[in-house]
């Protein structure tokens, strides 16, 4: 997968104070790295170069927007923003979400698509940390990462294009991860991820692969009316109501699956449904309708509580 630019996470070192307390706070939610300190664009502006390290948030604010502004008649300048700004959400100590809502709308005006802003063709890689109340809904991206990412608050994606591979490895989403229709052209990954609240991926495309593997769906999941391709779901749990109503797989693999609750895959269709070792709980009240050719066996004790395994006819 890609990483983060240099740019991005190490442009707050060696810039003076503000740079280094910035850089410290961003570190808070990142494994420790190998840092080599590089400098910003040489065709930034001196002024609003100290503005961006400045520690009073307004005046920091105010050289963001100064920034990509720059950058709006200067596409040469517009990664360098894109990447400078995930740094900057790191910023903001004990008031981050505040910081993070007013710095959202400045890099959003220029992500989404109808925007008189607009940037094709951004990279976001966003390493290690806390986001609040992420919001990109609509937006455009060619390459993103948000791997051991955690989501405070609403995560919503719906309608947004990713040109390439996406992934959300090892993230956690503590609240509501909103994904409808959102466009994964090149196929997305979403292994070892935490969905505590409602997974919404309801009319989502995928034009390559798709991992979940060992991920846990804690509540409401829905996958209904969505296209995929080839798809693994292997050693996944779902806790709570489960939809693929008229979803649309390649190859849909649910290796060692287990459903601990409704599970509905009426009008689903894949070239092959997979369910090796797949099993779902019995001795709780639950509403199940599988795939043509699937039924469950016959139950028996596996801590905790009864289990049949899915198969074959």
């Amino acid at each position: 997968m890609s990483t983060v630019t240099p740019f991005a996470v190490l442009a707050l070192i060696g810039a003076g104070s503000g740079a280094v307390t910035a850089w410290a706070l961003l570190l808070r939610d990142r494994p420790a790295q190998v840092l080599t300190p590089t400098a910003p664009p040489e065709r930034l502006d001196p002024a609003t170069e100290r503005k961006i390290f400045a520690d009073e948030r307004e005046v920091r604010l105010a050289g963001v927007h100064e920034f990509a502004e720059l950058a709006d008649r200067d596409p040469a300048l517009r990664q360098d923003f894109v990447d400078h700004f995930v740094a900057q959400l790191g910023y903001g100590w004990h008031e981050r979400a505040a910081w993070q809502a007013r710095l959202w709308p400045v890099l959003l005006a220029r992500l989404r698509r109808g925007s008189r802003l607009f940037w094709p063709g951004m990279d976001l890689h966003v390493p290690p940390m806390v986001l609040h109340d992420v919001d990109l809904r609509g937006c455009q991206l060619r390459d993103a990462t948000f791997r051991e990412v955690r989501f405070a608050g609403t995560a919503r994606f719906g309608g947004a294009v990713f040109a390439r591979l996406v992934s959300f490895e090892g993230a956690c989403f503590a609240r509501h991860a909103l994904f409808r229709g959102t466009a994964f052209k090149a196929g997305a990954d979403f292994e070892n991820v935490t969905f505590t609240g409602t997974a919404l991926f309801a009319d989502v495309t995928a034009g390559g692969e798709v991992w979940f593997d060992r991920s846990r769906f804690s509540a409401h999941t829905d996958f209904a009316e969505s296209a995929f391709a080839d798809t693994s779901f292997a050693d996944v749990g779902f806790a709570g109501r489960t939809s693929f109503r008229d979803a649309r797989f390649g190859d849909a693999f649910f290796g060692g699956a287990r459903f601990s609750g409704h599970v509905d895959f009426t009008g689903a269709t894949a070239e092959r449904f997979r369910f090796p070792r797949a099993r779902a709980r019995t001795d709780v009240y639950a509403r199940r309708s599988w795939p043509p050719g699937w039924v469950l066996g016959t139950p028996s004790p596996r801590k905790p509580g009864h289990w049949a395994e899915v198969h074959v006819t």
